[in-house]
């Protein structure tokens, strides 16, 4: 009955701070402030142990175990409890942060002096009775001194609106008040049979062990990687998209169900592939499968479709490659550049097109010319004139003269077709580059088609002509 008794009151808060330091590791395995935070409890549960194994042996090597395991546990963590505390509050960062360790020398000092004799207890302590030494009191005054400091630190931190520190100011409170009245009470009755204040000391640090725990599920304090990869998933501007290597979608952000013109929910555990229209499905697999087993980075790749909205959207795309329980994903980082590449296309346009007419302007034609002279190819050159058009803007207005050589522009659209090349070089001039033997019959044909009148917005019916000459 005394052993299950002794193993409710230290086993079992032994073993909770083991799983808590576990559960602290787990969330961040490369923060220094995790492993801090996760040695903090390995040493308190430590202390635990500590005092049970010495009742559980009682009087063998009480002294002993008493001294070296359950102080030394107790000055590890207060070391342990300040460094934390120093990172909590980016003491280290600042001008002189560095001779803050210096703090920590009298608490090893103090560790190192534990086997001393007569120094940490008094000369011919029986082992049965617990006499503390001149070294003992020193030690506890360094744990207390160490409380201490946190404290100070804590109370700037809740003056700075520190919601975490705020719990943990709570908590060390009670944990400082706790361990005064029980040490005090332990030492004061320690030979009479209220002598088990002692063994209560070490329950107080549930009263920062709970504060830290509770700043954990309150305020994201020791914040998780999945906490924070939640966070960057969610609140990324640029869409994030992690598939296998059948490119089935495992997870998405929310921007990339935007751009795809769907719900989250329907990407989940479906082809990529099925939400991309007009394109070739089966090429865009063939090249996604060949790259995903290269394991070949993409870099600035340029993807343009048509999402499930019937939107035309062009995608800037960046990947690499992550190991999730062993099995290798795709991450993929997507920037929407649609608007991009129409204002880039706009300017393209206007570059190379006439504003008035939609044919090519005087720079495309040029271009295009000096791309048949460098050819060597055989062509020919119409170049037309709209005839009496200053006669038409003065008498139905500019706005007819602008109809007019808009009409003469869809006139030769139509019969340069796609195999040859139309342009507006300026006011009433235009010029046409035809290839092989067909200028002919792509005169007649304007011939034809400029013979019917022309119907000003006014119902008024306009008969226009135009001057050609060819050149071969």
């Amino acid at each position: 009955m005394k052993l299950l008794f002794y193993c409710m009151l230290y086993l079992v808060p032994a073993c909770i701070f083991v799983y808590m330091a576990g559960m602290v590791l787990s969330r961040n395995r490369t923060s220094a402030k995790h492993i801090t935070c996760s040695l903090l409890f390995v040493f308190t549960s430590m202390w635990f142990f500590g005092v049970f194994i010495s009742v559980l042996i009682y009087p063998k090597f009480f002294n002993e175990i008493s001294l070296y395991w359950v102080n030394g546990s107790i000055t590890i963590s207060g070391i342990l409890s300040l460094h934390l505390w120093f990172m909590n509050a980016n003491l280290y960062s600042k001008k002189n942060g560095k001779y803050l360790t210096l703090l920590f020398i009298p608490g090893i000092a103090m560790l190192l002096t534990l086997p001393i004799d007569s120094w940490m207890l008094k000369e011919g302590t029986a082992e049965m009775s617990y006499i503390p030494g001149p070294g003992l009191y020193l030690l506890w005054l360094v744990d207390f001194s160490y409380i201490a400091i946190i404290f100070f630190i804590m109370t700037i931190e809740v003056k700075k609106k520190n919601q975490a520190a705020k719990l943990w100011f709570k908590g060390i409170l009670f944990y400082f008040l706790w361990t005064i009245i029980t040490l005090t009470a332990a030492i004061l009755l320690q030979n009479t049979v209220m002598y088990f204040f002692y063994f209560l000391i070490p329950h107080g640090t549930f009263f920062w062990a709970f504060a830290i725990f509770r700043s954990m599920s309150r305020y994201d304090y020791l914040s998780s990687y999945e906490t924070r990869y939640h966070i960057l998933f969610e609140r990324s501007p640029l869409g994030i998209l992690i598939m296998d290597e059948e490119g089935i979608v495992l997870e998405a952000s929310p921007q990339i169900a935007m751009y795809l013109g769907v719900n989250k929910q329907e990407l989940i555990n479906e082809s990529i592939v099925s939400f991309l229209g007009g394109i070739d499905k089966q090429a865009f697999y063939m090249e996604f499968n060949k790259i995903f087993t290269e394991k070949t980075k993409v870099e600035n790749f340029e993807l343009s479709f048509i999402n499930k909205n019937k939107e035309r959207k062009t995608l800037l795309i960046d990947s690499d490659y992550i190991i999730v329980e062993g099995k290798t994903l795709q991450f993929v980082m997507i920037k929407d550049i649609t608007e991009a590449k129409t204002k880039e296309e706009r300017v393209r346009y206007l570059a190379y097109h006439d504003l008035l007419t939609g044919l090519s302007n005087r720079a495309a034609f040029e271009k295009r010319i000096n791309e048949l002279l460098m050819e060597e190819e055989t062509f020919y050159l119409l170049l037309l004139d709209l005839n009496k058009l200053k006669q038409i803007n003065d008498t139905y207005g500019h706005q007819a003269g602008d109809h007019a050589i808009q009409k003469i522009a869809m006139i030769l659209q139509e019969v340069a077709g796609n195999s040859h090349h139309a342009a507006r070089l300026g006011g009433d001039e235009f010029v046409m580059l035809v290839s092989g033997e067909e200028v002919e019959s792509i005169l007649s044909n304007f011939q034809k088609k400029l013979e019917t009148p022309f119907v000003l917005p006014h119902q008024q019916k306009i008969q226009l002509s135009a001057s050609v000459g060819v050149s071969c």
